[in-house]
């Protein structure tokens, strides 16, 4: 089998960023007529991701795609010279996913088995909210973990802040007050966690995190920026609410120093911005050594669910997956694939269909495509 072509689809997406973002589809053919299929979603942007996967194309055109490890591993070389993380990362991400897609329809087998099997029926996932009330909403749809976040918090496209910052007294009241009346609106059997983006220095990130502690919350994402590794690690050994970064990391090479200083209590790559499915599996082991859990940023597509739930299911410290709620994202969503992922009950259930799972419904990423 070989690869024959490649192609890039920019769909609409629901994310209203300074510059438009949409969801970046990504279709790897071959000449025995299997069509595999990824995402390489990143934002702000979309059409520098999608030259970098055409730029990229002609490394994988000709090739086996069953040399999944060889093929990523001359994609990453060939772009040391301009760095290996950010859009170009997320190219790579979006081949990657695909030729598992592949591989995985060829042999007859969904991803998670080709990775060494499942650990599990299910995967757990949280959603967002911002008011206690979506919190109650969510609660009541059988989420079992939400992440709320409180006024001033994680810093909004276009807003004109200094970051770092420092917490008022007043700020800090409304924030605990806040994650409070989100706790009372779903009770202590769903659990709550919180994202700052690292918008607070060292010190204010410290003095949030102990007062939010009598909240209970299941982890303080970003408390401060994941470029310094000390001062994250100042901030966990300060909390007792565990600690989390890792949107903003990239490669198993990103995440080394992090885990290995212990930075964090808990790590969170993405399967599209870390390097795909087999980059993702082989940052989770590394956490694994320092027991460690492993709970990946998701708020993408339908897709990039589906490559990570595979990861989930298959590695043994998965705690939650972050999934964006339906009445939350694009009503298209689901649309654009035959098979998209199925919830029941605050958990995603397991692809059973041979690869990804599914495919894309091309004439909904018509109806859909993005024109910016």
């Amino acid at each position: 089998m070989k690869v024959t072509d490649v192609k890039v689809h920019l769909v609409r997406s629901n994310r209203n960023t300074v510059i438009p973002s949409p969801w970046i589809f990504v279709q790897v053919f071959t000449d025995e007529g299997i069509v595999g299929l990824g995402d390489a979603t990143n934002w702000p942007g979309g059409t520098i991701i999608k030259q970098s996967i055409e730029e990229l194309s002609r490394f994988v055109i000709g090739e086996n795609p069953f040399n999944i490890e060889h093929i990523y591993h001359q994609l990453y070389e060939a772009l040391q010279q301009i760095g290996q993380t950010g859009a170009v990362i997320a190219a790579i991400s979006g081949i990657e996913i695909a030729l598992w897609d592949i591989v995985g329809q060829a042999v007859g087998q969904p991803i998670y088995n080709l990775l060494g099997g499942s650990c599990r029926d299910t995967v757990r996932f949280y959603s967002h909210a911002g008011e206690p009330e979506e919190c109650a909403r969510l609660a009541e749809k059988g989420c079992t973990a939400i992440k709320a976040y409180f006024p001033g918090g994680t810093p909004r496209p276009g807003e004109r802040i200094n970051i770092p910052c420092s917490i008022t007294l007043s700020e800090e009241r409304i924030a605990l007050a806040h994650m409070q009346r989100c706790r009372e609106a779903v009770g202590d059997e769903v659990d709550i966690a919180t994202d700052v983006g690292a918008r607070y220095t060292t010190s204010a990130a410290i003095r949030l995190g102990n007062r939010l502690e009598e909240i209970g919350l299941l982890f303080y994402e970003e408390p401060v920026g994941p470029e310094n590794i000390d001062a994250l690690a100042k901030v966990t050994a300060a909390v007792n609410t565990p600690t989390c970064v890792g949107e903003r990391r990239y490669t198993r090479f990103g995440f080394r120093d992090l885990i290995a200083a212990q930075a964090v209590d808990m790590i969170m790559p993405d399967v599209v911005r870390a390097g795909g499915i087999a980059e993702t599996k082989k940052i989770a082991a590394m956490a694994e050594s320092y027991y460690m859990q492993v709970s990946p940023h998701n708020p993408n597509s339908a897709i990039s669910t589906l490559a990570s739930i595979h990861v989930m299911a298959n590695i043994p410290n998965a705690l939650v997956l972050e999934y964006v709620d339906d009445e939350q994202d694009a009503a298209w969503r689901n649309d654009l694939l035959t098979d998209p992922p199925e919830v029941e009950n605050g958990y995603l259930r397991l692809p059973t269909k041979p690869g990804l799972g599914s495919q894309l419904v091309m004439k909904e990423v018509e109806k859909y495509r993005f024109e910016g």
